[in-house]
């Protein structure tokens, strides 16, 4: 046998080898590329029965786990705002019933007293509101307290609150039908409240001395109040 047929075995397996052996050079050179998880959205890994407990009781955003967990916080002031606008909306609907909606002389003392978009109005006032009151708790927790707080743990620990108030807000909506005072009376308290328990648990959170406490809450709401007239000024 010559030695052109006795080498054409070895040719062919060097020739089959080579693009195995390429294929082999071009992964390492180049090594793959992790699979892509698709972006998950915050809202996927929810739990109802955190959200259940949030709206028992408000004060248990404090067991939040501000940075897997501020996802709740921000449901809870969206409910809170969204609650605040639709206690708006029905307790101009219980006024338009009480005084009837083709009464000409009503519609007027509706559109002057609420304006013709005052649902809108109440919703972005109520965002504005529940933001700035975080905000300006956050920053001077922050300059007064002991204990810094990122935007996370504002959110978690002090909008996580905001969930009952939501569902509050809606239930003294429903009664302006039967009182328009008691819906307002509710109203009041529930805004006294909310805004006592968040200056209580923002002053705990940022571990605020026993001799800074009075400035604490002095600054925060002045600075709060100021911002609000701001706001109101321009969007009014």
């Amino acid at each position: 046998m010559s030695d052109t047929h006795s080498n054409e075995p070895d040719l062919r397996k060097k020739e089959a080898n080579e693009p195995a052996e390429s294929q082999t050079a071009a992964a390492s050179a180049n090594p793959a590329a992790p699979p892509t998880v698709g972006t998950t959205s915050p809202l996927a890994g929810v739990d109802a029965q955190k959200l259940l407990t949030l709206l028992r009781n408000p004060t248990a955003s404090q067991s939040l786990q501000p940075q897997t967990e501020w996802i709740y916080g921000a449901i809870g002031a969206v409910s809170g705002v969204i609650g605040f606008a639709l206690w708006s909306w029905l307790f101009r609907e219980a006024i338009k019933s009480k005084l009837g909606i083709f009464d000409s002389i009503g519609s007027l003392m509706m559109t002057g007293a609420f304006g013709g978009d005052s649902t809108g109005k109440a919703l972005l006032l109520g965002l504005f509101s529940i933001a700035l009151l975080i905000g300006s708790l956050t920053l001077v927790g922050n300059w007064l307290g002991t204990r810094k707080l990122d935007w996370k743990e504002a959110v978690a620990n002090l909008g996580g609150t905001q969930l009952a108030f939501g569902a509050a807000w809606l239930v003294t909506g429903l009664l302006s039908f039967i009182s328009l005072q008691l819906s307002m009376l509710l109203c009041a308290f529930l805004l006294l409240v909310n805004l006592v328990l968040l200056v209580g648990l923002a002053e705990n959170l940022h571990e605020v001395r026993r001799e800074r406490k009075f400035f604490f809450i002095v600054y925060s709401l002045a600075a709060y109040l100021l911002l609000m007239y701001l706001v109101s000024a321009i969007f009014g």
